[in-house]
């Protein structure tokens, strides 16, 4: 029998992923981190790891400010063509984030983009904190970007369905939430393709990260609702971005 891929392994590894989110530009990004930096404050010596960092976009803005980064994912055609712009603050490389690469290195792990909760159980998410612990320095700084799943939950009971075109390619998606996942079906429709992709992510409120990030040795410091660091609100908030220390 073919052992079929975690989806976020078949999903992640094709290039229609980065052609329907193709709208999370550079310019996306470097908002973010300019952001983010502006409040983490770090020192000129610190240095970053971005973990399930895709193509770089993310970890490519940290380097231009100076720091030494380090990017992780586990899709290799990302990595393959994130390897395009290293250079003496930037290297990337294939790995799980549930394993430890560079234990003991980094002043800030960035876990961005929704990038967490990706697997069946709940021992997977575990683990990934565990490994993020044991590679930050004592006092290190971990930032995870989740969707907030209460406004997520809402627009989706309003609108679980969509179809988008581009570049002469349909997608046509289908949200669901179960007691414990949030999942989108995607169905791509291409001249000389037709396959169906899933991403499939843990319900986790601020609740259920504070319980996982106590478990595993972290302390929450604060939590942002969006990309311009404004205040959470569960209620409004398109994000739930949360800054937690070791």
């Amino acid at each position: 029998m073919e052992n079929k891929k975690p989806w976020f392994e078949d999903w992640f590894d094709s290039p229609y992923y980065h052609l329907l989110y193709g709208n999370r530009d550079q310019n996306e990004a470097g908002n973010f981190i300019n952001n983010l930096l502006r409040f983490l404050q770090p020192d000129s010596h610190d240095t970053f790891l971005d973990l399930a960092c895709g193509k770089g976009r993310h970890a490519l803005e940290i380097a231009k400010k100076g720091y030494h980064t380090t990017g992780i994912d586990l899709s290799e055609n990302s990595i393959a063509e994130a390897k395009s712009i290293d250079n003496d603050f930037l290297h990337f490389h294939v790995g799980d984030m549930r394993h430890v690469h560079f234990p003991n290195q980094f002043n800030f792990i960035l876990n961005l983009f929704t990038s967490f909760g990706y697997f069946d159980t709940q021992s997977g998410q575990t683990e990934t904190l565990q490994a993020i612990n044991k590679q930050l320095k004592p006092g290190g700084v971990l930032v995870i970007d989740y969707l907030n799943v209460v406004l997520a939950e809402k627009q989706i009971a309003a609108n679980p369905d969509n179809q988008i075109i581009e570049d002469g390619v349909a997608f046509s998606t289908r949200k669901r939430v179960s007691n414990q996942f949030i999942t989108k079906e995607i169905q791509v429709n291409d001249t000389d393709f037709d396959h169906v992709f899933y991403e499939h992510i843990w319900r986790l409120n601020f609740d259920d990260f504070n319980t996982l990030l106590k478990k595993t040795g972290f302390t929450i410091q604060t939590i942002f609702g969006d990309y311009e660091l404004n205040r959470f609100s569960p209620d409004t908030s398109d994000r739930l971005i949360i800054v937690a220390q070791r």
